[in-house]
Parts: structure tokens; sequence; C-alpha cells
């Protein structure tokens, strides 16, 4: 700290590094007005190379708070090598920090910003930031960041209130395998499921359902349930018979947690499930190889048609 540095802001600027006190110092600092940016903006650029972070990202508050965007700028767009995880860690939060700071500047070189840094995976409060501003241009980077765990929950609300015009992009990210479909990664599946299952809130367009309808059949059980249960909402009738088909063959996978999806949506749509389910009850082969599994399939589909009973005996209570 300089020795030119007003003593209240010394004070301030020591409370808001206490682990104990340090809340109540981003309160101290603020009441210093402007004259603390200088110490923020020292603080704030310092390296922590112990990773810790909490002290920092006060100092961004507190920048925020008296309007030193272009401090918080800066610090964004600085050059940093950082080789050490568990630093880099630290540094990320404080990125977060800034990002989430910043959200409320709708400067075009804000959203830039934003978007270059969108760019590495993990920075969820960049994520956070960037769907703030509700442009389509951040469709591209919103939609990467539903490959990444940390991310995907932040990417998944900025897309929900793009509504609409994020349909097409969803589709997209929802039918392109990555790099290949023989070769797929993990984080390519997390995306189209994550997709689909945005694809499943709203309203789908009849040009859609072609596309929707190869999903039916994909590989990943997963993608194949979110598909067949968005063409048993939207789709024409034939592709909602295809769809039942196809769930009671996915009702076979050993995911209880599928399974349990698959029966909720066949209760949800079984007038369209209905006939379906009585042919393939009717038509069955109940010895074989695969007889156990057909068994326990016919569990669930018998649980799926007393579903109806059920219900009407409850609304008969009631009345």
């Amino acid at each position: 700290m300089s020795a030119k540095q007003p003593s209240n802001v010394e004070q301030a600027i020591a409370r808001l590094k206490s682990f104990h006190d340090g809340d109540l110092g981003v309160v101290d600092v603020i009441a210093c007005g402007r004259q603390a940016i200088p110490a923020l903006r020292t603080m704030l650029f310092a390296r922590e190379r112990s990773g810790l972070y909490q002290a920092r990202c006060r100092a961004v508050a507190a920048l925020a708070a008296l309007g030193a965007h272009d401090v918080l700028i800066e610090f964004l767009e600085a050059e940093r090598v950082i080789a050490d995880p568990v630093e880099q860690l630290g540094e990320d939060a404080v990125i977060n920090a800034a990002a989430q700071a910043l959200a409320v500047v709708r400067a075009r070189r804000v959203f830039e910003l934003l978007l270059r840094l969108a760019q590495r995976p993990a920075l969820t409060g960049v994520i956070g930031a960037l769907g703030a501003f509700r442009k389509a241009e951040a469709m591209p980077a919103l939609i990467d960041a539903l490959e990444d765990d940390a991310s995907r929950p932040t990417a998944e609300a900025a897309l929900r209130k793009l509504g609409r015009p994020a349909r097409a992009a969803l589709l997209n990210a929802a039918i392109r395998p990555a790099p290949s479909r023989e070769r797929e990664s993990q984080s390519s599946m997390r995306r189209r499921r994550s997709a689909l299952g945005l694809l499943a809130e709203m309203e789908i367009a009849r040009n859609a359902w072609p596309a929707l309808g190869r999903l039916v059949h994909d590989d990943d059980a997963k993608i194949a349930t979110l598909a067949c249960a968005i063409l048993l909402k939207c789709g024409p009738a034939a592709a909602r018979a295809d769809a039942v088909r196809r769930l009671i063959e996915l009702l076979a996978n050993e995911d209880w947690l599928l399974r349990g999806e698959i029966e909720h949506s066949l209760v949800a749509h079984l007038d369209s499930a209905r006939n379906v389910i009585a042919a393939y009850l009717r038509d069955s082969p109940s010895t074989g190889k695969d007889a156990a599994n057909v068994r326990r399939t016919e569990a669930v589909l018998r649980r799926v048609l007393a579903s109806t009973k059920s219900t009407s005996a409850k609304q008969s209570g009631r009345l």
C-alpha cells in the first residue's frame, strides 16, 4: 500500500482481505468512494499462487459498486499464463466474478470480450454474463458450453431465455455428433442430450420432425428417449407410434433411471401408446434367450396400462 494512501482506505482494504470480516470490508471500501479504486485495482491484479480467491472477488464487487467497470474490463483483457492448476482455479473464480459484474454493462466491447473468454471451458460466470445479453450471436458459445458439466446449467438457462430463436441451433446441436457418428465423444453426447432436453420444453416446428424422427433410433439410449418424448408430445400420428415402439425397445436397457423416464413418458401419452402397447403384450415371445428382458418390459407396460384405471379410481373417489 502506498504511503500516500489515506488511512481509512488502508483499513478498509485490510478488512476486505480478512477471512472473518471480509464481507463487511466491502461495505467499508465502498464507503471510501472512488479514492479506493487504485488500491482495489492493485489487489485485483495481484497473482494469488495459493488459489485463494475470496478477497479478490470482494475487490471485484467493490469495484463494480464504485462503477469502475473499466478496471474490470482491463483485468479480463489482460494476458495471463498460469501453469499451476491450483492457481488457475482461483484465477478462474475471479474471472467469473468480474464477468458477472460486467453483465449489466451492455457495451459491444464487453460482449465481444465475453465471447473470446467463452472459448475456454468451465467459466460459468462468463457464460452467465454472455447469456444476459440475449443476443443470437452468443448461441454458438452457449451451445458449446452445454458440453461442460460446470457451465451447462448456466448455458441452459440462457438458451431458455432466448426461447424460440434458439430452436434451430438446438436442433442442429442435437443431430450433430462429434467428431463423427462412429466415434462420438462423451462431451458431444452431453451436448446433444442437453439440447434435446431444452427442445422438449419448447414448441417444435413441423420441419423439425424428420430430424427428430431419425434421433428416435440414435445409438445413445438417452438421446433416443428424449427424441421419443418430444415426438409423443407434438409429432404426427405415425411418428408417435414409431416413438412408442422405440420406447418399448429401450425398456430392455439396464439403466433403471432411464426405464423410469420411459415409463413416465408412456403414462403421460397413453392415448398415443395404448394400442402399440397392447399389440406388444399380445405378440411378445414368452420364451427364448431374451425372455427375462421381455418379462421385465411386460411388467412395466402393464403398469402403464393400469395407470389409467388407477387415475380413474382416484377421480371417482374425489367425486
